[in-house]
């Protein structure tokens, strides 16, 4: 399993978008969270993969600004031969459709889901806020509306497995 290391992370993010430091911005504060959530749940007894998260969380939005750019993401990552970084990279923003299970390990794909959605840029929201701004924007067209609500019931049961996990608060790491 080949993961890039922090400094080709960076690298390879600064290559595809270094047009918009704002996005390097966002994509580092996302990094710091996710790793302090990972380091958090590692000490209470559970064995994620550390260089994976960062490395994930890094490149999370390397195509950003592109249709699709998780799948977009993913796709130059596992042609760049990063195929597990890809895998977390394509389900950043949705977790593939799917809420986990509460019994169901935690993942380092939700490590970085939680992370990216505890950010809207660089400013930490809670995911209530963050979803508040998306519902506003969208609230004439119901398909989106619905999507989006979705997603933020997906955001809370992740929240709530990974806070039940840490035994604290996700705003406290």
């Amino acid at each position: 399993m080949r993961i890039p290391n922090r400094n080709d992370s960076l690298e390879l993010l600064q290559s595809h978008q270094c047009d918009n430091p704002q996005r390097v911005a966002h994509s580092l504060a996302v990094a710091q969270l996710a790793m302090a959530i990972g380091q958090n749940l590692n000490a209470r007894g559970l064995a994620l993969d550390l260089e994976l998260i960062e490395a994930a969380a890094i490149l999370h939005d390397i195509r950003k600004g592109h249709p699709d750019h998780d799948r977009s993401g993913a796709e130059l990552l596992r042609a760049l031969d990063y195929h597990s970084t890809a895998a977390v990279v394509e389900v950043h923003t949705r977790l593939g459709g799917r809420t986990p299970a509460p019994d169901e390990p935690i993942t380092e794909a939700e490590v970085v889901y939680i992370a990216d959605k505890s950010y809207r840029r660089t400013n930490r929201v809670s995911i209530e806020d963050r979803y508040s701004i998306w519902k506003n924007t969208w609230k004439d067209n119901p398909e989106r509306l619905e999507s989006l609500t979705r997603g933020e019931n997906r955001a809370k049961a992740v929240r709530e497995r990974i806070e039940k996990a840490l035994g604290q608060p996700l705003q406290d790491v």
